[in-house]
């Protein structure tokens, strides 16, 4: 794969060649993406263009001896993408048509913001947990314990890639509350604390549990350390 990123990164560097997107306007173009077998490749939907990444497909393949598996393979358009520019990709590529990426790694891919809809799964497996427990019979010590290693770890890898919405993180802070405090999903529960004092570190007089947004800002924190310390990443060249 590293032939077909030097033969990308050849055609970009030509006038009007259209391969490759910028992720800022200082930035270097980024002709793909790749991770293990699979690649994310990025043009323009003109004619020209789509003609010149199929050329250089077809002779990597040829050069490779490697084939691609049209029937995993997708196209994702931007929301400027134009019916006539879909025709012309469409007359060029023998790849369907899809809406989104669906999933990758365990992650949600979405273009634009992120929305409550991109991470509605996490609330859903968190609150699905919950169904299997039983609250009454479970002191709070080992509430707590459930809430550290089930309620926590769903949503931690995907928090360590993305800025989920608030209203996410407080919807797994209420499950995780309500089976704290709740003996059975119809009681009321009588919270004696605070949950900001609950989720204090246990030196401060709390039980250690964490709130899913500040949580998410430390994973956000961790990952722009590396953006800028870590010679090995793709993006610190580019947003310098």
């Amino acid at each position: 794969m590293e032939v077909l990123t030097r033969h990308l990164r050849k055609a970009q560097d030509q006038k009007k060649c259209g391969i490759g997107i910028k992720l800022s306007p200082r930035a270097s173009k980024l002709p793909c993406l790749l991770f293990a077998d699979d690649s994310l490749l990025f043009c323009r939907t003109n004619f020209e263009t789509c003609q010149l990444l199929d050329r250089l497909l077809t002779n990597f393949c040829q050069n490779s001896g490697q084939l691609i598996n049209y029937n995993k393979s997708s196209i994702i358009f931007s929301k400027n993408a134009t019916a006539h520019d879909k025709r012309i990709v469409a007359s060029v590529f023998n790849i369907s048509h899809q809406d989104s990426l669906g999933k990758y790694l365990g992650c949600p891919v979405f273009k634009g913001r992120p929305k409550l809809a991109t991470f509605a799964e996490l609330v859903d497996k968190s609150a699905s947990k919950l169904q299997s427990w039983q609250a009454r019979s479970v002191s709070k010590a080992g509430r707590v314990a459930l809430i550290q290693t089930n309620l926590e770890s769903i949503p931690a890898h995907t928090m360590q890639c993305f800025q989920i919405p608030c209203t996410t993180s407080r919807q797994i802070d209420k499950i995780s509350r309500d089976f704290f405090w709740k003996n059975s999903v119809t009681s009321r529960g009588l919270p004696m604390v605070s949950w900001d004092k609950i989720c204090l570190p246990k030196k401060s007089g709390g039980l250690g549990l964490r709130k899913m947004e500040a949580l998410n800002s430390a994973f956000m924190c961790k990952l722009i350390w590396k953006l800028f310390s870590g010679p090995e990443f793709m993006g610190r060249t580019n947003a310098c």
